[in-house]
């Protein structure tokens, strides 16, 4: 089973370094990268989608333009970390490594710990790995979500930093 893993495309928070609010729509950067990327999506022979419930997920997903029958399925358990206080936060007054580590409940208790995120992720990827179909599988997400995944297949490194791989609307590859 092959995924493609994608994060949602520019928003203007994102493009200024502050933390985004779940309403934080794309702007035109985003939107053109969406449906630039679509082009190469749509070689991809996709059979079944994971969306995120939260707006610039669903949006970039819409601007793929692909085929309507692909099933799409709106997924809770790859929707963005809660960011609770740390929303608009700007990102120079967080400790960057820190924010994003594995262990980040020491350091920001407030905040939805990267270990729940994995947790959250490793149940959803083991449920489609039990599933047993042989398809083409692509996740439309975020960046918190998208270094879950890539923890998922890679292991979490002995530090618990995370690894930067969540570029704005760039695919993501991995066999499951």
């Amino acid at each position: 089973m092959k995924l493609y893993v994608i994060r949602h495309g520019e928003t203007n928070m994102g493009r200024n370094n502050i933390i985004a609010t779940e309403d934080e729509p794309l702007n035109e950067t985003g939107k053109k990268q969406a449906i630039e990327v679509g082009k190469e999506i749509r070689m991809l022979n996709i059979n079944r989608i994971y969306c995120s419930p939260i707006e610039r997920a669903k949006d970039t997903l819409r601007l793929f333009g692909l085929d309507k029958n692909i099933p799409v399925i709106i997924e809770d358990r790859i929707k963005e970390r809660n960011m609770g206080i740390y929303e608009k936060t700007p990102f120079e007054k967080l400790k960057w490594n820190e924010f994003w580590n594995y262990n980040s409940d020491k350091l920001y208790p407030e905040l939805e710990s990267m270990k729940s995120v994995y947790e959250r992720i490793s149940e959803f990827l083991d449920e489609l790995k039990s599933s047993n179909r042989n398809e083409n599988i692509l996740i439309v997400t975020h960046g918190g979500i998208s270094r879950a995944i890539y923890w998922y297949f890679n292991g979490v490194l002995e530090n618990g930093n995370s690894t930067n791989i969540n570029e704005n609307c760039r695919i993501y590859n991995y066999e499951l």
